[in-house]
């Protein structure tokens, strides 16, 4: 009896002898897989595992692995008895040296592919730690808890303090290169979907349909909007109301009490970006020395390399040779500039390596140099929000958004449950992906969603119609109009407001699913049933209603 938990985006479990004896096994890369090795056509969507963890858990006694160094060279397996063998199993596999495909072509039409390994293995000490836990911590709850106290006595996660209203998280899109002619020409230009003072006049209208603790992401703000030039300088946009805009609403968001941060991409450079080398600084491949160039998935051939018509949606990996100068660069820039934080779109989400063959920069190379810019950053004194929240960027992070909060549904797994909720929670807060973008008609499961996982809300927003950004790169953001959404948006949070403000800076210590009922446990005694099924269900002898949650234990 028993089962196997894996750090599959918000986690998952694979119940021992399951009799899934013809699915494929678990494999999965810790922080995704590098991009430098990821194959040019997508094949399936995955979720990426954010923790360097995993844990076999039976009645009594459980084992928590954790990857200590080495953890972005490293991909699970986990599979279970009857194929292979009698064992049930989950292990570890570091690649320390890795191979590219180089391909041939003969004067006569022949082709062939030739396989290029790379000439250093990585040399540096790898450690798995191993703890074996006791009876009270047995299960994957009691995992997350042990876990959970060692981050926090190691410093990577800091107790936040307890009540207050739950913070409600809103992207807002600023500029974003839209297509213009001139005399039969075509060019782009920055097209204004809010400017400083609407995204005020936003927050000030959220507030006063009672929705508290604001966090707003600014996105395109400088540099020609969202897809905008490296930060080696940082003009802000005149169009939305330059320095001085900027700098009042950051004081508007701080007098309603909430924080805004203001959004830039270190990793992934604009195509048309005007000041960037892109033939010296960007990540090469092994095998025939191209640069690293990406786009969007071409629904048509699955193929990441498109641009679909608009060029600024493709994007170059930059070395992380050079992440440092740009990181240095920006801070610089933004030193005068009275922010109150940075939302860092790439730098706790992806990973990857430059195989520069004169200068091969491995995954954990990459690690180092990228933890060491987060660094730089949290010691400027502004406030951090992470996009994906990986491990590496979390003691460093004060709130995160796109955290997980769903799996990949990999056949072998037999149960989704909350893992990354249940380490983070009372510790940093978080929230999902933006709820008016995810194409349901009626939003009572990712309600429900929300109160299991303790996850804060997020929307994204634009003062103009979102029918303007309909033939510029960010088309796919088709129902971010503010009129029409601020109302919905208001009774959301209202309602998530109603059911979590009595564990907001709580640890989430357990958590049970039974059927369509599941059961959540908090530090202070709470505890939240949540009710997915078409009838009411009865659990410890509480009533909860059919698609709806039930909070016991609170004080009135």
């Amino acid at each position: 009896e028993g089962y196997i938990v894996v750090p599959d985006g918000a986690g998952a479990l694979i119940g021992f002898n399951n009799g899934k004896t013809n699915t494929a096994a678990y494999t999965q890369y810790i922080y995704g897989i590098d991009a430098l090795e990821a194959t040019y056509t997508v094949l399936e969507n995955t979720t990426p595992a954010r923790l360097p963890l995993y844990g076999i858990c039976r009645e009594d006694s459980s084992i928590l692995a954790t990857i200590e160094r080495g953890a972005s060279l490293c991909y699970l397996t986990a599979d279970i008895a009857g194929k292979y063998n009698s064992y049930n199993y989950c292990y570890p596999t570091f690649l320390l040296r890795s191979y590219d495909i180089l391909s041939m072509f003969g004067v006569s039409g022949n082709e062939a592919e030739l396989p290029i390994i790379e000439k250093d293995l990585y040399d540096e000490d790898i450690t798995v730690r191993y703890t074996l836990l006791t009876e009270e911590n047995a299960d994957y709850s009691g995992l997350a808890n042990y876990y959970r106290e060692r981050l926090i006595n190691e410093g990577t996660l800091t107790e936040q303090e307890e009540g207050g209203d739950l913070k409600f998280f809103y992207d807002i899109i600023g500029g974003v290169k839209g297509t213009a002619h001139l005399l039969g020409f075509r060019y782009l230009q920055v097209q204004r979907m809010t400017t400083f003072e609407q995204a005020g006049d936003i927050a000030e209208e959220l507030e006063d349909l009672g929705v508290e603790n604001q966090i707003m992401n600014f996105q395109g703000w400088m540099n020609g909007g969202y897809y905008h030039d490296v930060v080696n300088r940082v003009s802000i946009l005149s169009q939305l109301g330059g320095k001085a805009g900027l700098e009042a609403l950051n004081a508007r968001m701080e007098a309603l009490g909430g924080t805004v941060y203001f959004d830039v991409a270190f990793q992934n450079v604009t195509m048309i970006s005007k000041r960037y080398a892109r033939a010296y600084e960007s990540s090469r491949y092994y095998g025939a020395g191209y640069t690293a160039i990406l786009g969007q998935v071409n629904p048509a051939t699955l193929r990441r390399t498109a641009a679909l018509g608009y060029t600024e949606t493709m994007y170059s990996l930059l070395s992380p040779k050079f992440l440092s100068r740009y990181v240095n660069s920006f801070i610089n820039a933004t030193d005068t500039l009275d922010l109150s934080g940075y939302s860092l779109r790439d730098l706790g989400d992806q990973l990857h390596s430059d195989k520069r063959r004169t200068e091969v920069i491995s995954r954990e190379q990459a690690l180092t140099i990228v933890t060491a810019q987060l660094t730089k950053l949290s010691d400027t004194g502004k406030r951090l929000l992470v996009s994906g929240g990986n491990y590496y960027a979390l003691p460093y992070a004060q709130a995160v958004i796109d955290a997980p909060l769903s799996t990949s549904e990999f056949y072998i797994v037999d149960e989704t449950v909350p893992l990354y909720s249940l380490i983070m929670h009372g510790c940093i807060d978080y929230a999902g992906t933006q709820i008016n973008m995810t194409g349901s008609a009626d939003w009572r499961e990712e309600i429900l969603q929300l109160i299991e996982y303790g996850a804060s809300c997020r929307f994204v927003f634009t003062f103009g119609d979102a029918a303007e950004m309909k033939y510029t790169g960010l088309n796919r953001y088709y129902a971010t109009t503010f009129d029409s959404w601020k109302q919905s948006a208001a009774e959301l949070y209202g309602e998530l407001n109603e059911a979590l403000r009595c564990v907001t800076g709580v640890q989430m210590v357990s958590h049970e699913r039974v059927g369509d009922v599941a059961k959540v446990c908090y530090a202070n005694g709470v505890t939240i049933y949540i009710n997915y099924g078409a009838e009411e269900a009865q659990m410890d002898s509480v009533a909860i209603p059919a698609q709806d949650y039930r909070v016991e234990g609170a004080a009135q």
